[in-house]
């Protein structure tokens, strides 16, 4: 959930400094944030 918040402000916050590169590494960020909420890891 945490990362959702960060990932979600961040999106919101600087629009005009995402570029594919920021996007890819995001969704990266994202899914992991998935996957340890689904996996249970912490």
């Amino acid at each position: 959930v945490g990362l959702l918040i960060i990932g979600a402000g961040f999106i919101n916050k600087f629009p005009q400094l995402m570029d594919y590169k920021l996007l890819g590494i995001g969704m990266v960020f994202f899914i992991m944030g998935v996957a340890v909420q689904k996996f249970g890891l912490s």
